[in-house]
């Protein structure tokens, strides 16, 4: 039923008239089959009437007699006392049609990272397009972008990320790192990059603890970080990109022990813009579902059978190495043999020189992809 302004309608109902609907093919409502003659009622005025043809109809005042006015069709009654009130018509109780919006949407410069709408839901996963090209896909910038200068930022809900940045506009990389249980932030000064990540203008993120605003579960088990965590990830990396000339193909993560199996965790779900994981002592405890068909490079490193704290990080680290082989990517496994998080400083600089030389995009180029480079500690094996 359609909504008719009173003088609107009136002329509806001329024309009606006009076209032949007498009278006497109506009656009113109440049954009686008679319409009151002389001067109109108003009382009676745009009460319901019933035509033969079972159509509704409604009266009218017309060269003074009631008329029930009609059409083939059923005509809303029109409300005498407000113009365009809203109020609900005699099909008010029907379901209306869904509305569907259709986006057009736009056509991504192809040179530049697409940028997709998120869902900002418990995990923070964003939705996006399942890709496999050369190009990352940053987040959505989901909030305030933080200043990356030296120091303790937030982001995303997360209270406290130790940032070491270098100067911007340079094109530098972005490595999130993730400390061990019972560790904190500072850890990240052990990552061998560090000075390199600076001196060439990127930044290094690492946070302190699991202080995001809310859980959406648990990569390690030990509750040293949490899934949600990686909301403030996608703010840092969206930003880092747009504000401080990151380059979004360089945007890599590391972390020891709870915080290697949260890089893992990352690799996975995050897929669509990092670009290389490195973990020491981690992994994955089980594989998660990856983001999107890009697979980052994996760099895994741990001392064997030896390295268990809970859980076999050589199992871990096999495991993750297992789901990013699967699904496409390039994989190097590096069983040092000592401790736990022990890798020694030329395997650590290995790892750094790997996650450097695989960009976003690049497996089909990496010079990792044949055969491990000199240099390399030799018990680094292409998995």
């Amino acid at each position: 039923m359609m909504h008719v302004r009173p003088s609107l309608f009136l002329a509806l109902s001329m024309t009606f008239v006009a076209a032949g609907c007498a009278s006497s093919d109506k009656k009113l409502d109440d049954g009686t089959g008679a319409i009151s003659a002389g001067s109109c009622d108003e009382e009676e005025i745009g009460t319901d009437c019933v035509c033969d043809n079972d159509a509704d109809g409604l009266v009218e005042c017309i060269e003074d007699a009631l008329e029930c006015v009609c059409d083939d069709e059923p005509v809303a009654k029109p409300d005498n006392s407000k113009k365009d009130s809203g109020t609900p018509t005699k099909d008010a109780g029907k379901t209306p049609d869904p509305v569907v919006k259709v986006d057009a949407g736009t056509k991504p410069d192809a040179g530049k990272p697409v940028t997709p709408e998120t869902t900002p839901d418990g995990g923070g996963t964003p939705v996006t397009p399942v890709t496999g090209g050369t190009d990352p896909v940053l987040p959505a910038i989901m909030g305030e972008c933080p200043v990356f200068k030296n120091g303790n930022i937030m982001a995303a809900g997360h209270k406290s990320i130790t940032i070491t940045a270098g100067a911007a506009g340079k094109n530098g990389p972005l490595v999130f790192y993730w400390h061990g249980t019972g560790s904190s932030a500072s850890e990240s000064r052990l990552f061998a990059g560090v000075s390199e990540v600076v001196s060439q203008g990127g930044i290094v993120a690492s946070f302190q603890g699991s202080q995001s605003a809310k859980g959406a579960g648990d990569c390690s088990g030990t509750g040293a970080h949490n899934m949600s965590d990686f909301l403030a990830a996608d703010l840092i990396a969206a930003c880092a990109v747009k504000n401080h000339g990151i380059d979004p193909k360089k945007i890599f993560t590391t972390g020891c022990s709870a915080g290697g199996l949260q890089s893992g965790c990352l690799g996975m779900v995050r897929s669509s813009y990092i670009a290389a994981v490195a973990p020491n002592s981690g992994g994955v405890v089980a594989p998660q579902r990856w983001q999107d068909a890009h697979t980052p490079a994996v760099f895994t490193m741990h001392g064997g059978s030896s390295d268990m704290v809970i859980v076999t990080f050589s199992q871990t680290s096999k495991t993750f190495d297992m789901a990013a082989k699967t699904h496409g990517g390039l994989v190097v496994n590096c069983d040092h043999g000592g401790g736990h998080c022990q890798a020694p400083t030329d395997l650590q600089k290995a790892a750094w020189k790997f996650i450097q030389e695989n960009p976003f995009g690049s497996k089909a180029t990496s010079p990792w992809a044949t055969a491990i480079p000199s240099g390399v500690p030799s018990y680094c094996k292409i998995f």
